[in-house]
């Protein structure tokens, strides 16, 4: 399975960022712009622009089956907030 979702982020542009491929990030014009947080079964996605995540979301359904669990609240027993501003 790793080497699925290995092959299958990378298609979509993603770069992972350390060996162990569970940080992913594609970057547009040398910014990043998704940041993609693999853990087990779950992974995070996060991006400063919704067009971001609304594409991958399509693009990746393309090859795996997700459910959308809605905002992150909280991931390894780290609680999350969100900032809305730039």
């Amino acid at each position: 399975m790793e080497k699925r979702l290995h092959k299958v982020l990378t298609k979509l542009g993603l770069t992972c960022v350390f060996a162990n491929n569970y940080l992913y990030t594609k970057k547009k014009k040398g910014k990043i712009v998704l940041i993609i947080l693999v853990y087990v079964d779950n992974m995070v996605v996060a991006a400063l622009e919704s067009i971001h995540v609304v594409s991958f979301k399509i693009a990746f359904s393309n090859d795996f089956d997700i459910t959308n669990l809605g905002k992150l609240k909280f991931m390894l027993e780290i609680f999350v907030t969100h900032n809305y501003t730039n």
